[in-house]
């Protein structure tokens, strides 16, 4: 194996003065990918997105938990139908085995 030193940068580095950095810029976060580099831009999320944000969420954990519900509802007469059924069929086993 040949030691080639360290890799060298790709880009060149963007060295912004302590005075000009913009509070109200979106913050920016690269991810190094197979492509190359890419460019997430995160902005601020406003007062009425996160309002809409949580309630969506809200609709839509509430609708999972209908839906849950409902399948346990519908699952409960059937269980007790089965072991009902089991139940009565063990008892006829028992009485006709016994004979007269």
């Amino acid at each position: 194996m040949t030691d080639k030193g360290p890799e060298k940068p790709r880009s060149e580095q963007e060295i912004i003065p302590p005075g000009r950095a913009e509070r109200e810029t979106p913050h920016v976060r690269v991810f190094v990918g197979t492509d190359g580099t890419e460019r997430v831009y995160v902005g601020k999320a406003s007062p009425l997105g996160i309002i809409l944000v949580t309630l969506v969420t809200g609709l839509l954990m509430a609708a999972i938990l209908v839906m849950l519900l409902g399948a346990f509802l519908f699952l409960l007469p059937l269980a007790v139908l089965f072991v009902t059924g089991v139940l009565v069929v063990g008892l006829m086993r028992l009485y006709f085995q016994r004979g007269p």
